[in-house]
């Protein structure tokens, strides 16, 4: 699911859209880690011990992300801006006055070209261009039953916006080019900066929400390892931790 960093890095700004085949070890290594992973994000012994199981969780999950890191950057999202543009206008989008423009130290807004009057219309956006399991990756019916899929709707959006980030001539791509990469959430914290957050109310709210990120990541890791769909078609070679 989407995060972003904290921190500022170069990564933070550039699109990742390929990766190599990992080997059959790596793999198998990883399915090996997710099998943990999936064991530590279930277990009900640790409800009253949270911080522990973060940690347990934390240092699976790096050692996930290392074997998975074999990315290839590209440009930053504001190149994309250009072409975005031109598909909401080719798909009945109406910005008339306005613009998609980098703001220092704020990434990418929505820009104001003139004066506009109170109560004056900005934008409009043709129902068909609102990205959703609705409109965008009809393969996602593949896997309708999943019971992640059904009682979370959040996660089925997740899953389609991947599935349209990797399949080919996906007509989401000028959209999918200039998406943030990263967010702002507990889940790009380290342990140290967890720390931070011990006597707050806000630290169990942040240790079960990278519980169950890694919980839903190392459940379809499994499902797309081990089904021939057409989710898993798409995704079973480039589905990652951090991609998710």
């Amino acid at each position: 699911m989407g995060r972003r960093k904290s921190h500022g890095s170069s990564k933070s700004k550039q699109h990742v859209t390929h990766q190599r085949q990992l080997s059959l070890a790596k793999r198998n290594e990883i399915n090996a880690l997710c099998e943990k992973l999936f064991v530590l994000s279930i277990n009900s012994a640790y409800v009253t011990q949270l911080w522990d199981n973060y940690v347990e969780i934390s240092t699976i999950l790096e050692k996930v992300k290392r074997l998975e890191e074999m990315k290839t950057e590209s440009p930053k999202r504001s190149q994309g801006i250009g072409q975005f543009i031109n598909w909401l206008k080719e798909n009945g989008a109406n910005l008339d006055g306005a613009s998609v423009a980098e703001f220092p130290g704020y990434d990418l807004g929505l820009k104001a070209e003139r004066n506009f009057q109170e109560n004056e219309l900005i934008l409009r956006i043709p129902r068909g261009l609102i990205f959703s399991t609705h409109n965008a990756a009809p393969e996602l019916i593949a896997i309708l039953n999943d019971p992640l899929i059904q009682h979370m709707p959040q996660v089925a959006l997740a899953i389609a916006l991947l599935i349209e980030r990797h399949k080919e001539n996906s007509k989401w791509k000028p959209y999918l080019d200039i998406l943030p990469t990263t967010y702002m959430t507990v889940l790009y914290m380290t342990a140290a900066d967890m720390i931070e957050l011990k006597g707050s109310p806000t630290l169990e709210a942040a240790l079960k929400q990278c519980r169950n990120i890694a919980r839903q990541y190392s459940y379809f890791n499994k499902v797309f390892q081990n089904n021939n769909n057409a989710v898993s078609a798409i995704l079973r070679d480039v589905f990652t931790y951090e991609r998710y």
